[in-house]
């Protein structure tokens, strides 16, 4: 036990991947992929696998949220893994297992505990924590006109973070900014299209290509937003139904599988 009670970190993190493991119906798919991107930089490391082939849709998803978080340390990866879970299943800890409360104690603060304060918390702060309210405050108080094509330290900016967590409410509050760049690249050369195709958010594919978001522009690995994306939300990949059936059948282990 004091073993184990000396590696906090540890012990939280497998702690919050067991209980995805029992959970994932409580998650949506883009959060899923989250964590399984997190859990292979945790355990595994860089992603060190080819990316799958186009038609292999799952796994090129699964293949992409691992790789966006490949400049992550293992302790790094696993802070946010338990980190996410906190944000998305607050009580997760108390209804995991009978050794809860031990746990509770030693595990890394709750994201709402570690996150900035509510004065200091930036635009993407907000956007991580699904803040609309919080959001909207800001670009009314003009807060975010200045900040709102800035990447952060992972490389993204609001709008990639907005299209990536899928919250279209969010992303059409920041399309009203003046300035905002609905074609900016992140620090892999993918625009927010990229990041909501790989992860399936239609709602905000069908609102920035409304915008008039360019579905062209190649990341740094040459892919277009239709060639990373693994649903049918591009025309081009003139898939069938029944393929896509089969292809997305075990999107819902993903965020667990080792």
């Amino acid at each position: 036990m004091e073993e184990i009670m000396d590696n906090p970190l540890d012990v939280s993190f497998e702690k919050a991947s067991k209980f995805l493991e029992r959970s994932t119906e409580l998650f949506k798919q883009e959060q899923l992929l989250q964590f399984y991107g997190l859990y292979k930089q945790a355990t595994v490391g860089p992603c060190n696998i080819p990316k799958p082939a186009i038609f292999s849709m799952a796994a090129r998803a699964k293949w992409y949220a691992w790789d966006k978080v490949k400049d992550l340390d293992a302790n790094a990866a696993k802070e946010d893994y338990v980190r996410l879970m906190d944000q998305l299943a607050p009580n997760w800890c108390e209804t995991s297992s009978n050794e809860a409360a031990w746990v509770s104690v030693s595990r890394p603060k709750r994201l709402s505990e570690s996150s900035p304060d509510e004065t200091n918390k930036s635009l993407i702060d907000r956007i991580k924590e699904d803040d609309l309210d919080g959001v909207r405050s800001m670009i009314k108080h003009g807060e975010s006109s200045t900040t709102v094509n800035v990447l952060d330290h992972e490389g993204l900016a609001a709008i990639h973070w907005a299209a990536d967590r899928g919250n279209v409410d969010i992303l059409a509050s920041l399309l009203t900014i003046d300035g905002i760049d609905i074609n900016l690249r992140g620090s892999d050369g993918q625009t927010a299209l990229h990041y909501a195709s790989s992860c399936g958010n239609i709602e905000c594919l069908k609102l920035l290509l409304k915008h008039g978001a360019d579905r062209s522009i190649r990341d740094e690995e040459g892919d277009t937003c239709s060639d990373v994306a693994y649903n049918q939300a591009f025309p081009p990949l003139h898939v069938s139904q029944d393929f896509l059936v089969r292809s997305l059948s075990g999107v819902r282990r993903i965020g667990c599988d080792p």
